[in-house]
């Protein structure tokens, strides 16, 4: 008798453990998860904070580059179409490129022009066109480049040249177009611009001073239909 009933006792003394033990599990359980999903968010926040670090490095980086790049890139379209350039290439201030003195007998790089080009009738102007100067490209390149289109030629007869700091467009044919690029920038030199369409040579030529060259072979912009 005495043995049954200490088992009854132990039995529910033991039951009561087990219930507590039962009732206080999520506590326990929660209250050590917590440090844990600290600690994960806390690595997670500094992950995101190096990994935003490192992006910005590298945009920096990109810039840096992209802007090196432009210039290299500018020294060298104006090495290889103004000749030698002395050490690192141009100077560019206040969107104006610097270039060296024009070299040569302007005169003698047009006869010898002519004698490997077709003529041009003396009243061509071109089809009308768009033609867009963008935000950071050069007068003078893109000019060259439009004129091209055209089977002409530019002679930059001039010791600057100007980076487009505003966009625009000018919707005329390249001769009038020549013209109005010339006819922009001449404030920036003390006798103005003369800009000379030579069409027995295919060639458009901005110049300060005008030659007797230029005077008897070419025609003086603008005409009538300027």
């Amino acid at each position: 008798m005495k043995f049954w009933l200490r088992s009854i006792i132990l039995g529910l003394i033991l039951i009561g453990l087990a219930s507590a033990l039962l009732l206080n599990k999520e506590p326990l359980f929660s209250a050590s998860q917590e440090p844990a999903d600290e600690a994960v968010a806390t690595t997670v926040d500094t992950d995101q904070a190096e990994q935003a670090e490192s992006l910005a490095q590298e945009e920096t980086l990109d810039a840096e580059q992209s802007t090196n790049a432009a210039a290299d890139g500018l020294s060298n379209y104006y090495a290889s179409i103004r000749g030698d350039m002395t050490g690192d290439g141009p100077q560019i201030r206040n969107n104006i490129v610097y270039l060296p003195e024009p070299k040569g007998d302007l005169e003698k790089i047009l006869t010898a022009r002519g004698l490997i080009t077709r003529p041009l009738p003396k009243n061509w102007i071109g089809e009308t066109d768009n033609h867009p100067f963008r935000l950071g490209e050069t007068l003078f390149g893109k000019l060259s480049e439009y004129a091209g289109d055209n089977n002409l030629q530019v002679i930059w007869w001039l010791n600057r040249d100007f980076v487009v700091k505003n966009a625009f467009r000018i919707n005329k044919d390249i001769v009038t177009t020549s013209y109005k690029v010339g006819k922009a920038i001449q404030g920036h030199f003390e006798s103005g611009l003369a800009i000379y369409f030579c069409y027995q040579q295919r060639t458009i030529v901005v110049i300060e001073y005008g030659t007797a060259y230029l005077e008897k072979e070419c025609l003086l912009l603008p005409n009538r239909r300027n």
